[in-house]
């Protein structure tokens, strides 16, 4: 029998319905700039794999990127970022598609990208190094790799039973578990971070981000060190690391490939 999976395809849709606006686009613009340390992407590449609403594959067009790829295995997603980039940037230089990050054949005609933008996906397929190794051959020589992964911590199992039994309950419980989780959720960061957790970074939603959070399974996680080496060893060097504001949040990496995407393919994790 099939494991039951968090349909991120219906939550992005949810909230691009009701919260997505030009607001919400200059602020992921203004995160995409912090993280890269770059007021601009002109005239580059950009894969943004596991795209979701389509936020940041608009944002990056925005910035000035020249080509902007949109991959989501949901074909929701891809409706739904097709649906924003219509409302948002109409002229810009976009296109969504559906294709697994697992699978390398699908990933091939695409190419290469000056960037590649997988924040907080790729723990969602179910075999995070495998996806993880599969994006590195998308960055060109000389490329970008930002990564969101969640962080290894003591809590991280019980939160994998959470998710698992969220998505195998009907709609009323899964109702109740995210509002629960919400309130946790909200006295925890507001604890950990003194900074209120409805101002969201990177144009999201608290509410949307809980159900995401509480929903999310498939479900990885590893730390900072097994990240960092395992992409070193793709022939990359780290050059920007923000770690998580919770415990069990995503870690962000930025990474700069210096060598040829050829050394991807005998990856291993460790």
């Amino acid at each position: 029998m099939k494991e039951a999976t968090f349909d991120f395809g219906a939550n992005w849709d949810a909230f691009s319905d009701r919260l997505i606006d030009e607001g919400r686009l200059r602020i992921a613009m203004e995160s995409l700039q912090t993280l890269l340390q770059r007021e601009s992407l002109h005239g580059a590449s950009v894969a943004d794999v596991g795209c979701g609403s389509g936020l940041f594959s608009i944002a990056a067009s925005k910035l000035g990127a020249e080509r902007v790829v949109g991959l989501d295995i949901n074909p929701l997603c891809i409706e739904v970022s097709s649906r924003n980039t219509a409302r948002l940037a109409p002229s810009a230089a976009l296109s969504f598609h559906r294709a697994s990050v697992l699978s390398p054949a699908e990933l091939a005609p695409f190419g290469t990208f000056d960037l590649v933008y997988a924040w907080g996906s790729l723990h969602h397929t179910g075999a995070m190094w495998e996806a993880i190794r599969n994006v590195t051959r998308m960055v060109a020589p000389g490329g970008t790799l930002v990564l969101a992964i969640y962080n290894e911590h003591a809590t991280s199992p019980f939160w994998r039973v959470i998710k698992r039994t969220y998505n195998r309950v009907p709609r009323v419980p899964k109702t109740m578990m995210a509002a629960v989780a919400a309130a946790v959720i909200f006295v925890a960061k507001a604890v950990v971070t003194r900074r209120n957790p409805l101002e969201k970074e990177r144009g999201m939603s608290f509410w949307y981000d809980v159900v995401d959070w509480v929903g999310g399974y498939p479900y990885e996680y590893a730390s900072r060190s097994r990240v960092e080496q395992f992409i070193a060893s793709a022939g990359f060097a780290m050059t920007r690391f923000v770690q998580a504001q919770v415990p069990t949040g995503c870690n962000e990496y930025v990474f700069r490939r210096h060598d040829s995407p050829s050394t991807a393919a005998t990856l291993e994790p460790r």
